[in-house]
């Protein structure tokens, strides 16, 4: 799994930053909705409508409700945080970072963008060299 990082974290990629700005359906966590055309682009969560709400809950037991109001709780443990709902991606990716919950990308990231782009900048030279080997080719690092 691929962790998210904030857009600060990353190389800066004004196309990678064009797709953070997009809008946030909560069909980009699980597919509840009838809406195709939407990709799940974070792993690991799973939803349920809930007749008039949504509510998510990801591997460590992390569960976000989604309300008609425009507002959502993210509740972690014993901690609960009531916040709007965001309307893009990135507040999205910011409002997990803030309240330290780990959000991943499905292999749908890897399809359309490169690691450059979305990889925190210290890590891409390891991802690089990781991959040769993962290849037999490290041997060409020389």
């Amino acid at each position: 799994m691929i962790k998210v990082i904030p857009y600060s974290q990353t190389l800066g990629r004004p196309r990678y930053k064009e797709f953070l700005q997009k809008p946030f359906v909560m069909d980009m966590l699980y597919p509840v909705s009838d809406n195709v055309s939407i990709d799940t682009i974070f792993d690991g969560w799973r939803g349920k409508d809930m007749l008039n709400w949504f509510r998510f809950r990801n591997d460590d037991d992390v569960v976000l409700e989604f309300y008609p109001n425009n507002t959502y709780t993210i509740k972690n443990g014993k901690k609960e945080y009531g916040l709007e709902i965001p309307k893009t991606i990135e507040d999205f990716i910011n409002d997990m970072i803030r309240y330290d919950i780990p959000i991943y990308w499905t292999k749908w990231i890897d399809e359309n963008f490169e690691p450059k782009d979305y990889l925190h900048q210290d890590q891409i030279k390891e991802y690089f060299i990781d991959l040769l080997a993962k290849m037999g080719k490290s041997h060409e690092l020389l």
